[in-house]
């Protein structure tokens, strides 16, 4: 049976205490006890003291042993995490040298093949539980319009465009225009101002990071989840990332 933590405690105090005060008690029977006696009342006053700091000891190593298989622990999932990173990246470095090295007329195809890469990337790298990513591409025309071009991850209703303007449009735009991002883990508790989910959609927490390379701009990846606290602040980094090779590949 496993005993929770705080009763732990609770219980290796008590059993120290009680030990503690019988090794005394041991101790006051044994100096007025008997020679014949004395022995038995010694052995009890050393087996009490020995209780009373080995339970204590003990919990110690316990927490010790819990704390390196806890730090292993960690250490393991940070190089898996490292080894998935990397096999999920070189393919698509790979990819934009070949995007970099080749003629006018190979360029534009390699370039929109980097672009499905990328983004099941994001879709399987970012966030937790069941993640989509989308590239929104700007669309020819007045007023400005961010389209969604490609998916990758959930399969689920399609988002709709973002036009300059409305209040996604100026967080959206604004973002893009100042190389920043915009991340909300929790759309029911702290929605962003301006930002709204209508049905169908369900999403629950998303990142967005501009696709941009220097001044030029060419859409917007964003990351979503269906939970909450779903994509977090430590991913918005790999989508920046993520953004940026986006980027390259449009360029």
């Amino acid at each position: 049976m496993r005993i929770p933590p705080g009763a732990r405690v609770y219980l290796t105090t008590v059993i120290s205490l009680a030990g503690v005060a019988l090794a005394t008690w041991f101790g006051m029977q044994a100096g007025a006890a008997t020679t014949t006696g004395r022995g038995w009342w010694t052995l009890g006053a050393v087996l009490a003291s020995v209780t009373a700091a080995g339970v204590p000891a003990y919990e110690q190593i316990r927490k010790e042993r819990l704390r390196a298989r806890a730090h292993r622990a960690a250490v393991d999932a940070a190089v898996a995490m490292q080894v998935t990173m990397n096999d999920a990246l070189d393919p698509i470095v790979r990819q934009l040298g070949r995007v970099a090295t080749a003629g006018r007329h190979e360029r534009a195809a390699l370039a929109e093949a980097a672009v499905p890469m990328v983004l099941d990337s994001a879709a399987h790298l970012a966030g937790t539980g069941r993640v989509r990513a989308c590239l929104f591409r700007f669309t020819p025309g007045a007023p400005t319009v961010l389209a969604p071009a490609a998916y990758a991850g959930r399969v689920d209703d399609p988002l709709e465009p973002i036009t300059e303007g409305t209040g996604e449009g100026d967080l959206v735009f604004g973002m893009i225009r100042h190389n920043q991002h915009l991340f909300c883990p929790d759309l029911d508790a702290s929605p962003l101002p301006g930002w709204h989910v209508s049905p169908p959609q369900t999403y629950q927490s998303f990142a967005a990071v501009p696709v941009a390379a220097g001044p030029n701009a060419f859409g917007m990846l964003m990351v979503d989840t269906l939970e909450r606290d779903g994509v977090r602040r430590t991913d918005v980094p790999l989508i920046r990332l993520l953004g940026g090779l986006l980027a390259v590949a449009l360029a």
